[in-house]
């Protein structure tokens, strides 16, 4: 937002030589407030410097603000109040116009600084009630002020009789009761002002109380002491500055401190983002990324919407799809582009941080990056999903058509070549010619054969006991015929039908290798739960050296289980014997019988 009284290049000027600005305005506010209060540098010169303390103070803070976003009213009010507060010390002089000087410099410097702290941070009044407790502030304080003068002569106040005055004395007792209730609608003022600051406060950000805090108490307490200490001593007077001043002086100096605090608070905060950033991990997840922004912004309850061009939605930081809410409220939607301006995420958070806009858009800049590694990880994980689900089920519709093809081989083929085999036998019983009878003979020995090798392509097919009876059983039924001692570690408990097939089958051609090429005297296979995992482990003692050739049976087991989600390794080092693991993610759900 540009300053609303300065031209922008002014501005940008004063950011650019911003050391000689403030050089300059500090030099030229000290020389200024000394010269309006130089006689009483002799009878009070705590006092006086503290004075010249506050409006260097209030002027260069005003200067550090020019260049913030939505701080232009701000900064001129603190500038403006600082020059104020120089010229309420020029009643010091005693001579000419300074009484009236000083007491309208005094009054309007109150309704000044009200002004610039009700308009922090976002540079505007709030509400309908906030103008009206500005514009009651401004009747009561200077305007009253003003009544007074011209109800009165300078003595009334303190001040010297020859100075320059432009009012003339009334009634004693209707003067008093005119300052009465002047005191009294100033008092109101003041709580009204501090019940305007509380509400706030209490509907600030986490960033903007870290601001208003101080400053609300440096407010409230010079607002107080004001009010009490024009009840006895309505303005500066006298060549001496009165020391119920110095209080008043010392609220107010807190004041431009906090401002000065904040804005290296706002520093430090931006050096806080980068900070969290860079601890992310990589590659960095939305949700990680969340965690960050709510950090940064001060706001637990924020959420983040990425959005997935592939699909045309949003989908919130756990990736569940998600429409980001509409702006209004107490919801703030602001948007995040890439690099290249296209859409890219958007941060829903608390409608308070608009007014730390400046704040979240440099979070936000900062994470885009992030997010963009974000989004292309979740895309690339997605597509890996994907495509492990597909293979998954092509591994599952693999494993379900054996089963149909054994099947159908015993119900069907099987079933037809022992009626077949029955009907020969009973031709031979019939029959009286020997060279007939030879040669049923011969075709029921040719059947049995086919039948034999029928139901073992059915077994390597599918066994029917793995189905019919569990993994353990089909295991002792594939080791009983190997010339190797096997020891199996495998549990009773049946499970998911693609583990137990996965299982025997690696099993198998892991025991049908070491038969063949390992040499070996003896063999363990471990089938166990461990954790979230479904473990296959067959070790031997053979010579090693075995490894995974491409088209290999152990290279096409080994991508049945990676296509279940799963790792396949194999150990063999030579003269150490061979290690064949297998692990398959696994739950509950995966558990159930026959």
């Amino acid at each position: 937002m540009p300053h609303p009284f300065l031209p922008r290049p002014l501005t940008r000027m004063a950011a650019r030589h911003r050391s000689a600005v403030l050089t300059t305005a500090g030099i030229t506010t000290v020389a200024i407030t000394v010269a309006a209060q130089w006689p009483a540098w002799s009878t009070t010169p705590f006092a006086a410097a503290l004075n010249v303390l506050v409006s260097l103070t209030f002027v260069l803070t005003g200067l550090l603000l020019l260049d913030e976003d939505a701080l232009g009213s701000v900064s001129s009010a603190f500038i403006l109040g600082g020059v104020l507060w120089t010229a309420s010390w020029v009643a010091t002089w005693e001579a000419g116009p300074s009484a009236v000087l000083s007491s309208f410099a005094y009054n309007h410097f109150w309704v000044c600084l009200g002004w610039g702290v009700l308009r922090y941070p976002s540079g505007r009044l709030h509400d309908t009630s906030e103008r009206v407790l500005l514009g009651t502030a401004v009747a009561v304080i200077p305007v009253g002020n003003l009544v007074l003068i011209a109800l009165s002569r300078p003595e009334s106040f303190g001040y010297a009789p020859g100075v320059w005055w432009y009012g003339s004395a009334i009634d004693a007792g209707v003067f008093g009761i005119v300052v009465h209730t002047l005191d009294a609608l100033s008092l109101v003022v003041v709580v009204a002002f501090g019940l305007a600051i509380a509400r706030r406060y209490r509907q600030a950000s986490a960033l903007e109380r870290r601001t208003l805090g101080p400053v609300s108490l440096g407010v409230l307490t010079a607002f107080t002491i004001a009010a009490v200490v024009n009840l006895f001593v309505y303005y500066p007077q006298g060549a001496e500055v009165d020391p119920v001043f110095i209080p008043i002086a010392l609220a107010l100096f807190a004041i431009p401190v906090a401002f000065a605090v904040a804005a290296v608070r706002r520093h430090l905060a931006r050096a806080r983002i980068a900070q969290l950033l860079s601890g992310l991990s990589t590659p960095p997840t939305p949700a990680a990324v969340r965690e960050v922004l709510r950090a940064a912004v001060g706001d637990d309850g924020a959420e983040l919407y990425l959005w997935i061009p592939e699909r045309g939605f949003h989908v919130n930081a756990d990736g569940l799809p998600a429409v980001p809410p509409a702006a209004g409220g107490t919801q703030l939607a602001l948007p995040v582009h890439t690099t290249a301006g296209a859409p890219l995420a958007v941060l829903s958070a608390h409608s308070s941080l608009e007014r730390d806009r400046d704040l979240v858009a440099v979070a936000l800049n900062a994470s885009a990056i992030a997010l963009e590694n974000a989004r292309l990880h979740a895309t690339v994980t997605a597509q890996l999903d994907a495509v492990r689900a597909t293979r998954t089920r092509l591994v599952e519709a693999g494993l379900a058509e054996r089963r149909r093809i054994e099947r159908d081989l015993h119900d069907g083929a099987q079933q037809r070549l022992l009626a077949l085999s029955a009907r020969l036998g009973l031709a031979r019983e019939q029959s009286t010619d020997q060279a007939t009878v030879a040669a049923l003979e011969g075709a029921r020995e040719d059947l049995r054969a086919a039948l034999a090798e029928l139901r073992g392509l059915a077994r390597g097919i599918h066994p029917p006991v793995l189905s019919e009876s569990g993994l353990k059983a089909a295991l002792e039924n594939v080791t009983e015929a190997l010339p190797v001692d096997v020891d199996l570690d495998v549990p009773d408990d049946r499970f998911d039908t693609t583990l137990e097939t996965t299982a025997y089958y690696t099993v198998s051609e892991a025991l049908a290798n070491t038969v063949k090429h390992a040499d070996a005297s003896h063999v363990r296979v471990t089938v166990k739960m461990l954790g979230g995992q479904f473990l296959i482990q067959v070790t031997d003692d053979g010579k090693g050296g075995a490894t995974i050739s491409d088209g290999g049976g152990i290279a096409g087991l080994g991508d049945r289980v990676r296509a279940l989600g799963g790792e396949f390794t194999l150990s063999s080092p030579e003269r150490c014997g061979t290690r064949l693991t297998a692990s398959i993610p696994w739950s509950s759900d995966a558990r159930g019988g026959w």
